[in-house]
């Protein structure tokens, strides 16, 4: 990999301008979550549009979870030995032209319920291949002491784009019809797939031994194994696996505390929601800026303590405005977490295994999403939502206590 040489050392985002590859791949991964914003609130209006049924969307919203679940960790294997930048071409191509034609088929009245499993299932399993590809890549894109500012580039402008589709979804749906709103997702994957298509990445491939079943377990047990012999691999891991657990409640129960606590209905529950994601990318470009001056294992632990008085927080709150800041604060907590955790993790882990270990990652925060889903819910049922948030946000400055006590984790 050739690296630009730079007489005088940028700092902040400016310094990621002299990886050209790096930008264009951040490029269409930026376009490609503007359109999956745009699709996301398409595809679940369509969804209830044709069948009525909550039942159906939680059914669909099923199948788009079941490949990462059944495939996701063993994905990372072949991941490995394929070549990224093939991967990610592919991905986005089959991704585009799957969501073109449901689409299409939406159009012109031609659609029915069973192409929406076929069509979720293609692109989650999609998905589950391009994701590791893509955090490998990374490794190879940028020098590894800017790893934290790409990392917390790249959440700032998912998030923001993450917003801008969210809002420009319903004008194109009003006016366009759903149809149209999904087809735009899919000329973003085109997008993203041109942008791999220039990028120049050079990466190693792990083709140690043909692949039989006996070498798949023993490959997937050599990712697992890696985890395992690295403290700070598994304590970052960890810490990022957490950050999903921890904000189910907050998901959950934003609805009945916006309701009946702040007594502001639906708009009270999209201020919060909208305060939380300007949080995020706040935080993000605050990271990105100032993160390189502290250790990373600092932000992390800090992270988790400040995410937890932001939670702890809302226990306290019955004002709507008072409720946004928390919210704000929290969300501003969760770049500084998951990208320095992140960051972590490229650094500790071989490149030829960063697919089996992102998988890996990714795999274990969805697992840990219906247990957080369900014990939110059963706490509900029993206990005051203030109560709730407070005890939350105390389990979580709770889990900022062992990486503390852990010398090898703060050493990075």
């Amino acid at each position: 990999m050739e690296l630009n040489v730079v007489k005088k050392e940028e700092k902040g985002y400016k310094v990621l301008l002299q990886y050209k590859n790096f930008i264009k791949i951040w490029v269409g991964s930026t376009v490609s979550r503007f359109g999956d914003a745009i699709d996301s609130i398409a595809f679940l209006w369509m969804v209830y549009e044709m069948t009525g049924s909550t039942l159906m969307m939680g059914t669909v919203m099923a199948v788009n979870a079941a490949p990462a679940v059944l495939f996701g960790m063993m994905a990372g294997v072949l991941v490995d030995r394929m070549n990224k930048r093939k991967v990610m071409i592919i991905t986005d191509l089959v991704r585009g032209f799957n969501t073109a034609l449901m689409a299409f088929l939406y159009m012109w009245d031609m659609i029915s319920i069973w192409h929406l499993y076929v069509f979720t299932f293609i692109n989650s399993f999609c998905e589950i291949f391009s994701s590791p590809a893509r955090a490998s890549a990374m490794q190879v894109l940028v020098d590894k002491k800017h790893y934290l500012t790409a990392n917390s580039l790249r959440q700032a402008s998912s998030a923001m784009a993450e917003i801008a589709g969210t809002a420009i979804a319903a004008v194109v749906m009003g006016y366009l019809g759903i149809g149209a709103a999904i087809l735009i997702d899919s000329v973003t994957f085109f997008i993203s797939a041109y942008t791999a298509i220039m990028a120049r990445i050079e990466l190693s491939i792990n083709k140690t031994a043909p692949l039989n079943i006996r070498q798949f377990y023993c490959e997937f047990t050599e990712g697992l194994a890696v985890i395992k012999s690295n403290v700070v691999l598994l304590v970052s891991l960890t810490m990022a696996c957490l950050v999903n657990l921890m904000l189910t409640p907050f998901n959950v129960l934003v609805p009945e505390y916006s309701d009946k606590i702040l007594m502001a209905g639906e708009t009270g529950m999209s201020l919060i929601m909208m305060s939380f994601t300007v949080g995020m990318v706040s935080g993000s470009l605050v990271i990105g800026h100032i993160g390189h001056r502290f250790k990373k294992s600092t932000l992390v632990i800090t992270g988790f303590i400040g995410l937890g008085v932001g939670m702890m927080l809302f226990g306290f709150i019955t004002n709507v405005q008072l409720a946004c800041v928390s919210a704000a604060i929290g969300g501003a907590f969760i770049p500084i977490i998951s990208s320095s955790a992140m960051t972590l993790m490229q650094e500790a882990t071989p490149a030829d295994k960063m697919g089996r270990v992102s998988s890996t990652a990714s795999t274990l925060s969805l697992l840990g999403l219906p247990l957080g889903y369900a014990l939110s819910g059963i706490m509900a049922y029993g206990i005051n939502v203030l109560t709730i948030f407070k005890l939350v946000g105390i389990l979580i400055i709770l889990v900022a206590i062992p990486p503390i006590i852990i010398k090898e984790f703060r050493k990075d």
